[in-house]
């Protein structure tokens, strides 16, 4: 959980922006082209240059329980095996056999000791290592150790598993998840103990929007009011937040209208997260929401090849299993109300603009003052497609992928 003083620092902000009538501050406007949420060229170039580059979450521990147990997925095009290994670690592989490329394992999880190939039966351990092949005397010159799955840079931090879907050079597959996080973020991520929570649902959405602008209504306690009068907004303050950078992850504070009941009392003396929703922002397309009962997981990914099309992960997180069918009944009435407000309301938002920006002419949009978590966003990104930033604690990459190169990005952020 957060600590204490943290939570006394925090309280005592929010209490003055209530009392003020203020929020966070980004230092000026933002004025962002709107191409970055239709043109192909510059998709192709953000799947090179970030989604190629960055440590993915594709999984909870709790998928992975126990030795032999895998899920397959789908990161920016890239098909993916992740296998739970005897030494309790997670190893990640592409998901394509060695033989004539076709896929190795065609459902979404399950548990194995040997994942074989329909096309041909050529078989591989849990290692990735080629295991056997049928009638083998067709391959009498080919040395299996040359032909093992091709494996991806993969780590496990906070109950969260990372991929890179893209091969390392050198071997080392290993994520150094404490040095993308840093310090200050990965101690407080620790305090909640994801990795005791269990997955309680799990689904993905394939809508016709940009990723962007999915993550955008995440990242924003502007529209509240507006989007949600019936449903959110009863519950949350508008346009007041907090925005505190972890650089390049970043976390956002929204208050809930409990927290007014205890503005009189010195904040150290309040339970913060009680009156507050946290999302933590792990870049580049990763949103951990603290609730007081349990934690979401939002992974949003862009589509492989039309950057008008997106693919959202969402991952319900609860304390434990459920014992009782009320118990379970419980939460799945949590999951109906949250996606209820978020598929009629902020989905149905974002469809409009990605309806409406191309055919309109539009050429900018501007982001205020007040939404600097969504400026960060954008402002990262342009940045890693211009080639002037990397993740930290990542393998170095092949350089035979034929990745677009991100230096000719051309983006183009004012503001």
């Amino acid at each position: 959980m957060m600590d204490t003083a943290t939570q006394a620092t925090l309280a005592g902000r929010l209490f003055a922006h209530l009392d003020r009538g203020t929020t966070d501050y980004a230092a000026a406007e933002m004025h962002l082209p709107t191409r970055v949420y239709f043109d192909a060229d510059h998709g192709a170039r953000e799947r090179a240059a970030v989604f190629a580059t960055h440590p993915l979450v594709a999984a909870h521990s709790s998928e992975l329980a126990a030795p032999g147990d895998f899920v397959t997925t789908d990161l920016a095009g890239t098909p993916v095996l992740i296998v739970r290994q005897a030494d309790g670690g997670v190893q990640a592989f592409i998901n394509v056999c060695r033989h004539r490329g076709a896929r190795v394992v065609c459902v979404e999880r399950g548990n194995e000791r040997v994942f074989s190939c329909r096309y041909h039966g050529w078989a591989y351990n849990r290692d990735g290592s080629l295991r056997s092949i049928p009638y083998d005397d067709g391959f009498c010159n080919l040395d299996r150790a040359d032909y093992p799955l091709v494996r991806l840079p993969a780590g496990e931090r906070h109950g969260l598993v990372w991929v890179v879907p893209s091969p390392c050079s050198g071997g080392d597959a290993d994520l150094d998840l404490a040095a993308f996080l840093g310090a200050e973020l990965d101690a407080e991520l620790a305090g909640y103990r994801v990795e005791s929570f269990v997955l309680h649902r799990t689904e993905t959405y394939t809508q016709p929007i940009n990723w962007k602008l999915i993550a955008d209504g995440f990242l924003d306690a502007y529209h509240l009011k507006f989007l949600h009068p019936k449903t959110v907004s009863p519950l949350f303050h508008t346009n007041v937040h907090l925005w505190d950078s972890f650089e390049p992850h970043a976390r956002l504070i929204t208050p809930r209208k409990s927290i007014d009941g205890v503005r009189q009392r010195p904040p150290e003396e309040i339970d913060l997260l009680r009156h507050v929703i946290v999302g933590y922002h792990l870049m580049p397309n990763t949103i951990l929401v603290v609730e007081p009962a349990h934690y979401e997981a939002w992974t949003i990914m862009p589509d492989a090849s039309d950057p008008a099309i997106s693919h959202t992960t969402i991952r319900f997180l609860i304390p434990t299993k459920p014992q009782t069918d009320a118990g379970a009944a419980l939460w799945e009435k949590n999951w109906t109300i949250l996606m209820g407000a978020v598929q009629n309301e902020d989905w149905w938002a974002a469809g409009t603009i990605q309806a409406s920006l191309r055919p309109t002419g539009v050429t900018e949009l501007v982001l205020g003052r007040n939404e600097s978590s969504v400026q960060h966003l954008h402002r990262y990104l342009a940045a890693v497609i211009a080639g002037e930033t990397a993740p930290s604690g990542v393998p170095r990459r092949r350089r035979d992928l034929n990745l677009v190169d991100a230096r000719d990005a051309g983006l183009g952020v004012a503001g």
